[in-house]
């Protein structure tokens, strides 16, 4: 089979380094003003941030780099009718699945809302030393020193999510390239799964929870649970930041499957991981849960056939 060439990691879309400084969720060089003018000018309108952010999108310095992207072996964006049916799916399916899912998991928190509120809950010790391992991570990220080794360990994450994604779906790995401006895995695999699943697999976390249940298992030691769930929480918070921060820099990973059905498909996995998260901290029930995605489930079909009615009867007057 031919060679693809999966997780083309673009950490600076324009050049291939670690930017000066980061703008908002866009890191960009600074020898570049009009790709940050619309987030450092404080006084413009929205609607010109939105304009100023199309002209550079559209600009024939990008147009270059898309196109120098489109012809490296492998990789190309979807167009045609696959680009359409998957945008259908994403807005007829994925679109209304996570908003059930998440409209039910308020639902279920507001039904947990007085467990939640006594101390017994927040110093617990799954939530205690996950908050306290989270904390260690957003306190890193603010070192220079860290935030570069971080920045590393994303990248080596992230090819290394996908060649292992690659070799569960029967592929071989011809190449892997990863540094800290970027990375890919180049393979005779190709499809959905190894594309996205960096963005909704922590791998890191995984490994952590796997290699320290291992160690206890073989030599048990007191300490086991404290060091579970603080690494628990610092990876679980590494891959949510990274994953939020790679997002909007123009990834083939996401060009080439569709932006709108990746970035819906990623959201909707993570919300499930979310899930699993709160009901093993014991937020939800998967009863409860169960019984609340239903009723929510009904209330919005309700409400959307009443939309639907409502603008019907608007029709018919009109045209009367």
């Amino acid at each position: 089979m031919p060679r693809k060439r999966q997780g083309k990691l673009n950490l600076s879309p324009r050049k291939r380094r670690l930017p000066e400084r980061e703008h908002g969720d866009w890191r960009v060089p600074l020898e570049h003003p009009e790709e940050v003018e619309h987030y450092v000018n404080p006084s413009l309108t929205m609607w010109r941030r939105m304009h100023l952010r199309v002209e550079y999108l559209q600009s024939a310095e990008t147009a270059e780099w898309l196109r120098a992207a489109e012809s490296d072996e492998g990789w190309e964006p979807i167009h045609g009718w696959p680009k359409v049916l998957r945008l259908m799916l994403a807005v007829g399916v994925l679109l209304p699945l996570s908003v059930v899912l998440v409209f039910a998991l308020l639902v279920q928190l507001y039904h947990a809302a007085p467990t939640m509120e006594s101390f017994t809950f927040w110093l617990s010790e799954p939530v205690w030393f996950s908050l306290m391992g989270a904390l260690v991570m957003a306190a890193l990220k603010f070192s220079v020193i860290a935030d570069n080794l971080l920045v590393y360990a994303y990248v080596l994450g992230h090819e290394l999510t996908h060649a292992i994604a690659a070799k569960m779906c029967g592929g071989h790995l011809q190449n892997i390239s990863i540094d800290c401006n970027g990375g890919y895995v180049e393979t005779d695999a190709d499809n959905l799964f190894i594309a996205l699943s960096p963005y909704f697999v922590p791998l890191w976390m995984l490994c952590w929870l796997g290699v320290l249940w291992l160690v206890n298992w073989v030599y048990p030691f007191e300490a086991f649970a404290p060091w579970f769930y603080a690494g628990f929480g610092f990876w679980w918070a590494f891959h949510l930041y990274w994953t939020v921060w790679i997002i909007p820099r123009e990834q083939p990973d996401m060009l080439s499957n569709g932006v709108m059905f990746s970035l819906l498909l990623v959201l909707l996995m993570n919300i499930l991981a979310l899930l699993a998260v709160l009901w093993s901290f014991g937020v939800l029930s998967l009863p409860g849960y169960w019984a609340d995605l239903q009723f929510c489930t009904k209330e919005i079909i309700d409400l959307f056939a009443d939309v639907l009615g409502y603008a019907w009867q608007v029709f018919r007057a009109m045209t009367a």
